[in-house]
């Protein structure tokens, strides 16, 4: 979360900042939507500016640009925005490191999980899936598929209207297969997961 997606995604107002603070970002959940199983490329992505907290890594010339933009999210009041004003430096947004597997959270439909091969950063309007302990790329890729094809509307929580939204806690009750059950791609994946959906237990 940004606090300021105007100031903070890429545009004229940040042109002459150094190349290492802009980073691909997910900014919007029809681009995971469109993605399909696999997030490909970033060239559609926007650029999100993240600074770090220490300014001296810089050298004088890009110093001076980055202080050229500080100043103009100044005059714009981005310092005493809530979320600025609550970080350790407001200008350092503190992007995670890319997430392995990128899911959407709210939608009409059932979430997207899609694999980013691209590395690709995330605002808050997806999750980002951190397996506990490191997982091939082939196991990361058939774990994003499994989770698309058995996550269903009713496992989330549904508003008035029917929007249907997957806070991080329905994320963590759904159920999915070890790694090795996940390599074959055959349907014993979905047996053993759907023997272990609470209504057939």
């Amino acid at each position: 979360m940004t606090g300021a997606n105007k100031f903070w995604i890429a545009g004229a107002h940040s042109e002459g900042l150094p190349a290492s603070v802009f980073h691909p970002a997910v900014t919007r959940d029809r681009e995971l939507f469109a993605a399909g199983r696999v997030l490909k490329s970033d060239s559609m992505l926007r650029r999100v500016i993240d600074l770090p907290f220490e300014l001296d890594c810089f050298n004088p010339k890009e110093r001076r640009a980055v202080e050229r933009f500080l100043d103009k999210g100044r005059k714009v009041g981005i310092p005493a925005s809530y979320i600025a004003s609550n970080r350790r430096a407001w200008w350092s947004v503190g992007l995670r490191e890319p997430a392995p597997i990128l899911a959407t959270y709210m939608a009409r439909r059932p979430p997207a999980f899609v694999l980013n091969s691209v590395f690709a950063r995330n605002l808050n309007i997806a999750h980002g899936l951190y397996p506990r302990e490191p997982l091939s790329r082939r196991i990361l890729k058939r774990l994003a598929e499994f989770l698309a094809e058995h996550t269903r509307l009713i496992d989330g929580r549904t508003y008035a209207g029917g929007l249907t939204k997957f806070e991080p806690r329905e994320m963590e009750r759904i159920l999915v297969p070890r790694p090795e059950i996940l390599l074959p791609r055959c349907d014993s994946a979905k047996r053993v997961f759907e023997a272990t959906r609470p209504e057939n237990c």
